[in-house]
Parts: C-alpha cells; structure tokens; sequence
C-alpha cells in the first residue's frame, strides 16, 4: 500500500469513529433525567417521570370523558406495582360498590374485579395486566368498563383502544431509556 492509500484508510476509519463517538455523546448528554414527559396518541397518552426517580415508573393512561359535559367519568391507568404490570381504574365517587366493576373486549366475558378502595379522586379497582389481558388490549376490539351506580342501575362506558398500541411503543421506549445510558443514546 502506498502513503496516500493509508492514509485515506486512517482518515476514513477517523472520521467513522468521529462520527461514532460524536453521535453516543450527543445521544447521552441531550437526554436530560430531570424531565417529565408526556405524549399523546389519539385517545392514550405514555407519562413518565423523570428519570432521577428511579422508583417511579411510566404509565399508558387513558380518560374516559362524558360526551356532553366533558367531564371525567373513569380513568384507567396500566403501570407497573412492585415491578409487575398492573391496570387500574377509577371510577367516580357514588358507585356501588358490593358489585364491584367489569371490563371487557369485543365478544370476550365480562371479567368482574372488586374495588381496592376509595379516596378523594375517586373508587380503585386494580387487576393484573396478565398475558390474557394484554391480548385484549392489543387485539384492539374497543372495551368496555360497567359498574353500578348508587341505584344499582349498571353504566357502561366505551373504553377505546385507539393509539393503545403507539402509546405503549412509546411507553416501552422510554422506560427503556430511564433504565439504561445503552438506550439514551438512540
């Protein structure tokens, strides 16, 4: 090889690593830990804390809204409890309780679950996000969430799946990056 040759070798394999080195740095010092984000995607959004509370973990939540008063008659939040993901729901103060609550998909069977507890924001169910349920949610048939009001009337309410898939993409990606500097980088 001759002096010209190499040195095209080294010049190029030094602007490779350049270039390299140039784009981890990037990746790893734009990400800032002190920052929240949250993100929409149709009828979810992905919310997570700020990194620097590694004890906190994002979450895909969606808020059901009445149609003509825009207020809020449940919300469901699927994050992770003790480190297993976990799907909860709250529904609004005067429901009935002794019922309980039911969610379902499609054409599948109403899967009844007890109230955990009540508190200012309103009355908690919890359920696990087991490999069934996660089948629901990613089939993307609209659900359905159904409780009893204080007359013992049952409401249903439509619990869409709209941009569930996307939001939990994004949810996944950025769990990814809270948890490790490999992944802040892309």
């Amino acid at each position: 090889m001759n002096t010209m040759t190499e040195r095209l070798v080294v010049g190029g394999v030094a602007l490779v690593v350049g270039l390299g080195l140039g784009w981890v740095g990037h990746g790893l010092t734009r990400y800032n830990t002190a920052t929240e984000s949250v993100t929409a995607f149709q009828d979810w959004r992905s919310a997570c804390p700020p990194a620097a509370t590694a004890q906190q973990s994002c979450e895909i939540i969606q808020d059901i809204l009445d149609g003509k008063t825009r207020s809020e008659i449940a919300r469901v939040v699927i994050a992770h409890d003790n480190g297993k993901p976990v799907v909860g729901i709250t529904l609004p103060l005067g429901v009935a309780l002794l019922p309980g609550m039911g969610i379902s998909f499609g054409t599948d069977p109403v899967k009844v679950v007890q109230y955990r507890t009540c508190n200012g924001q309103g009355c908690i169910a919890e359920l696990p996000l087991d490999d069934k349920l996660q089948a629901s949610f990613d089939a993307g048939k609209d659900g359905k969430l159904i409780f009893a009001g204080m007359d013992n009337k049952p409401v249903s309410v439509l619990l869409s799946l709209k941009g569930f898939a996307d939001a939990q993409r994004d949810n996944r990606n950025n769990e990814a990056r809270r948890g490790s500097w490999f992944w802040r980088m892309w």
